[in-house]
């Protein structure tokens, strides 16, 4: 499995504290089934997008060192989760935090109080940047587990992709997370899932675990589309294979 969205790469955020941490998440990962891990540090400014790199990519270094060392059958990649606001307009490098160097931008907004029309503005910008966004966790903001039509309109009008988190399905957020998580799911809008993450004490990457706590009547094509395939080509910037992807009604239960 890819785990396309965490913090596990240390000292770089509100995720792993230390080098120490960081191995005992690699490992904990491995245990659980993922084979590979897209190391998502916050980028909360754009403007400092340069510091960051470098920073990032030198705490990769001493990571992938120790995974060596160590023998820790996972494979690690470069990548970010990029606080968007009002700065994206003025910006000119957001490739730089594309994962893997490629076309894919995993992206995070407010939580609270965001319009339609500013969301629409921000992702047609990292279009114009050449990028793909990928809104990260879209169960976990107020406006859309309010308002489920606008996440119809930007799947309809804007062909936006989506990753849920493993905890919101496996029923640890709030019940409005996991019922947006779950009709994403079964309604393949979600093309990803990924553990966001950040402590093996707190929100953990025991992904195999958490799997088994998923609802039941999620198909195992589904999950293997979400955590393998999908992944997978954003790890070779290939095109997502094509899924038929349905709309969403608040309040009902599949």
């Amino acid at each position: 499995m890819v785990d396309i969205h965490c913090h596990v790469l240390h000292e770089m955020d509100d995720g792993a504290k230390s080098l120490a941490d960081s191995i005992q998440l690699c490992m904990l990962g491995a245990e659980n089934g993922i084979e590979k891990i897209v190391l998502t540090p916050h980028l909360p400014n754009i403007n400092d997008i340069d510091e960051f790199i470098e920073k990032r990519d030198e705490k990769i270094a001493e990571l992938q060192n120790e995974i060596d060392e160590r023998q820790i059958d996972v494979e690690i990649y470069p990548g970010a989760e990029v606080y968007v606001n009002d700065d994206i307009f003025f910006s000119h490098n957001l490739k730089k935090a594309a994962i893997n160097s490629g076309k894919y931008f995993l992206s995070e907004f407010d939580f609270f109080g965001l319009s339609m029309d500013r969301i629409c503005r921000y992702l047609d910008e990292v279009k114009k940047n050449g990028l793909i966004p990928i809104i990260a966790h879209p169960e976990r903001y107020d406006y859309f587990q309010r308002d489920y039509n606008k996440i119809n309109y930007l799947v309809a009008e804007k062909d936006v992709l989506f990753q849920v988190n493993a905890g919101s399905l496996a029923g640890l957020g709030t019940r409005e997370e996991f019922f947006l998580a779950y009709q994403m799911v079964k309604k393949n809008i979600a093309s990803f899932i990924g553990t966001d993450a950040h402590s093996v004490k707190g929100r953990a990457n025991d992904l195999l675990r958490l799997t088994h706590f998923f609802p039941p009547d999620i198909e195992h094509r589904s999950l293997d589309y979400m955590v393998n395939i999908a992944p997978e080509s954003v790890l070779k910037n290939e095109q997502l294979p094509k899924i038929n992807r349905g709309r969403l009604q608040k309040g009902r239960w599949l």
